[in-house]
Formats: structure tokens, sequence, C-alpha cells
């Protein structure tokens, strides 16, 4: 009985340490890092704080990488779109007929749509434009911009007033802040990108730089209501695609800034990943098991597990054929 507790115990410790030696042999990690580091696992923590404090740093960046190549993306549309309209609106006091009077507004109606989807473009649900209001769209539709348009230059009839009222629109505190942008007065927070290191993406819809390109194109859209003088719709026309032209500097500007931004959040990655690679490494040469070594000692521990289990079976039989006896 005594001899077949041993035996059973010494099955249990076996299996145990073959059990330890298989997941070190399968994944080249020891597995009581403890008993392998004597006790001391001092530095394996630190490393391990490093490693987390990395890894939340490379989810800054790739957010703060998807942000800004959003938002790059956003602006290089309007400028496109922008850019097309104004050199297709300049030549209008040329043949300036009313069916290729109407055809350029209707293109600036599209351009418009083209700049409010822009300005309304999304990363996993957010708003990129609307500062931290990041659940609500950074503007309103084209009806809602087009209907408060309307309204503010119902009435007029010459170049100068409608230039007046959209200026007034456009401005600090006008119509376009403070109605039809629908997001935070608030920029979101710098992105953490490294130790020290913070990436400030602060674009929101209501910049400078985006209502002087938006603001040309709407006078282009006005020049649709036919009740205007003939003058009056080429004038909006020839005005706006200037304007849109002379606007261009200080959006490339604005493009520019996001630019740098984006070169910094791309470096970030890049330090933060050479920096992971080595302290993983680190990490590795602590904990990291022998391979031939843990090998060898499975053989064993499996070489001596099979003794005792045919050790048992042989004890088993004879304790049989002595009860028979």
């Amino acid at each position: 009985m005594a001899r077949a507790l041993v035996l059973r115990t010494n099955q249990v410790r076996l299996r145990s340490e073959m059990d330890k030696l298989a997941v070190e042999v399968s994944t080249g990690l020891v597995k009581d890092r403890a008993k392998h580091l004597g006790g001391d696992v001092t530095g394996l923590t630190a490393i391990d704080r490093t490693l987390s404090r990395l890894n939340a740093y490379r989810i800054n960046t790739t957010e703060a990488a998807l942000v800004t190549g959003t938002m790059q993306q956003s602006l290089g549309n309007i400028q496109d779109a922008s850019t097309d309209l104004a050199q297709n609106i300049l030549g209008a006091e040329l043949t300036p007929s009313s069916g290729l009077l109407d055809t350029m507004s209707a293109d600036a109606e599209a351009t418009i749509n083209t700049v409010l989807s822009s300005l309304n473009q999304t990363v996993a649900g957010r708003f990129v434009f609307s500062g931290t209001a990041t659940d609500t769209p950074a503007v309103l539709d084209f009806e809602a911009m087009m209907t408060a348009v309307d309204a503010a230059t119902t009435g007029l009839t010459t170049y100068a007033d409608i230039a007046t009222a959209m200026d007034g629109f456009f401005g600090p505190g006008g119509t376009f802040a403070t109605a039809i942008y629908s997001g935070s007065d608030d920029p979101i927070a710098p992105f953490q990108i490294g130790e020290g290191e913070t990436a400030r993406v602060d674009i929101r819809a209501t910049a400078q730089p985006l209502r002087e390109v938006l603001k040309p194109i709407v006078m282009a859209a006005i020049a649709r209501d036919t009740s205007l003088e003939s003058d009056v719709r080429v004038d909006l026309l020839r005005h706006a695609g200037a304007t849109i032209m002379a606007a261009q500097e200080s959006f490339s500007t604005l493009r520019a800034g996001l630019g740098a931004a984006e070169a910094r959040i791309e470096d970030g990655m890049a330090q933060n990943a050479a920096e992971r690679t080595a302290t993983s490494m680190a990490k590795l040469d602590l904990i990291e098991a022998e391979p031939y070594e843990t090998a060898a000692r499975y053989e064993s521990v499996r070489a001596q597990l099979e003794s005792i289990y045919a050790i048992t079976a042989r004890s088993q039989r004879l304790s049989l054929t002595e009860f028979i006896r």
C-alpha cells in the first residue's frame, strides 16, 4: 500500500513537471518566471510596465494617424473640388449666356455638397472636424446651408450687398459658425504619442482657411438665382473664382501644418516600435527557456514517468497473482 502511494505521488509530480516542460518547449519561455529569476522579478516588472506604456502609445499613434490621414484626405478633396470649380467659373464673363451661368451655379452647388460631406468625415464613428463633439456632425447638410444663405441674401440685388452679407455670414460669430457648424468650440486634446511627446490636431470646420474657401463657393451658388441681373450673376461667379484661387495659399498652409503633425506621428510610431522591439527582446532574455536543456529535461522526465507506469503495472499484476494464490 505504501509503495503504491509512493508510485502515485511520483506519477503526479513527474506528470506536472512534464506538462510544465512541454509548455516551455512549445513557447520557448519558462513557465515559473519567479523561480527562473531567483525570486527577483523587479526587472521583469519594470519591463512589463514599459511594454504596457508603449502599447498605449501604439494605440494613440494609430488613432492619431487615422484621424490626421482622414483629415488630410478630406482637405485634399475640398481643395481639388474648389480649384476645379474656380477654373470653370473664372471665364463666366466671356460667354455670359443664361444656360452657362446656370451650369456654373449648379457646379458650385455640387462643390458645396462635396465640401460639407468632406467636413463630416468620420474615423471609427467619430467626426474629425467637430472638435470635442466627436459624436456630432461638424456641419449641417446642403439644404440647411442654402436655406440660411437665402435668408441672409433675400432682397439683395447687387454684388456688393450680397458680398457684404456673405462676409458677415462666414465671419467670426456669423451664421455659419453659430448655426451651420454643429460641433464644439473646444479642440480635441493632443495625442500622447511618446514619452513627453504630443501631437496637436486642432482643425475644426470653422477654421478660417475653410471659411475662406467655402464663402466664394456659396457666392457662386447664389448666382443660380435667375431673378438677379445677368451682370450681377456674372460678377458673383467671376469674383468667386478669383477668391477661391486666392484662398488656396492659406488652405495649403493649413494642410502643410497638418502634414507636419502627420510626420511627427509617423516618427513617434517608428520610435515606439523600435523601443518596443528592444524591450521585448530584453524581456525574452530574462524569461527565455534554453531549448536544448529544456528538451533534454523533458525527455528525461518522460522516461522516468514511463518507468513508473511500467513498475506500477507490474506491481498490480503481482498483487493480483498473490491474491489468487
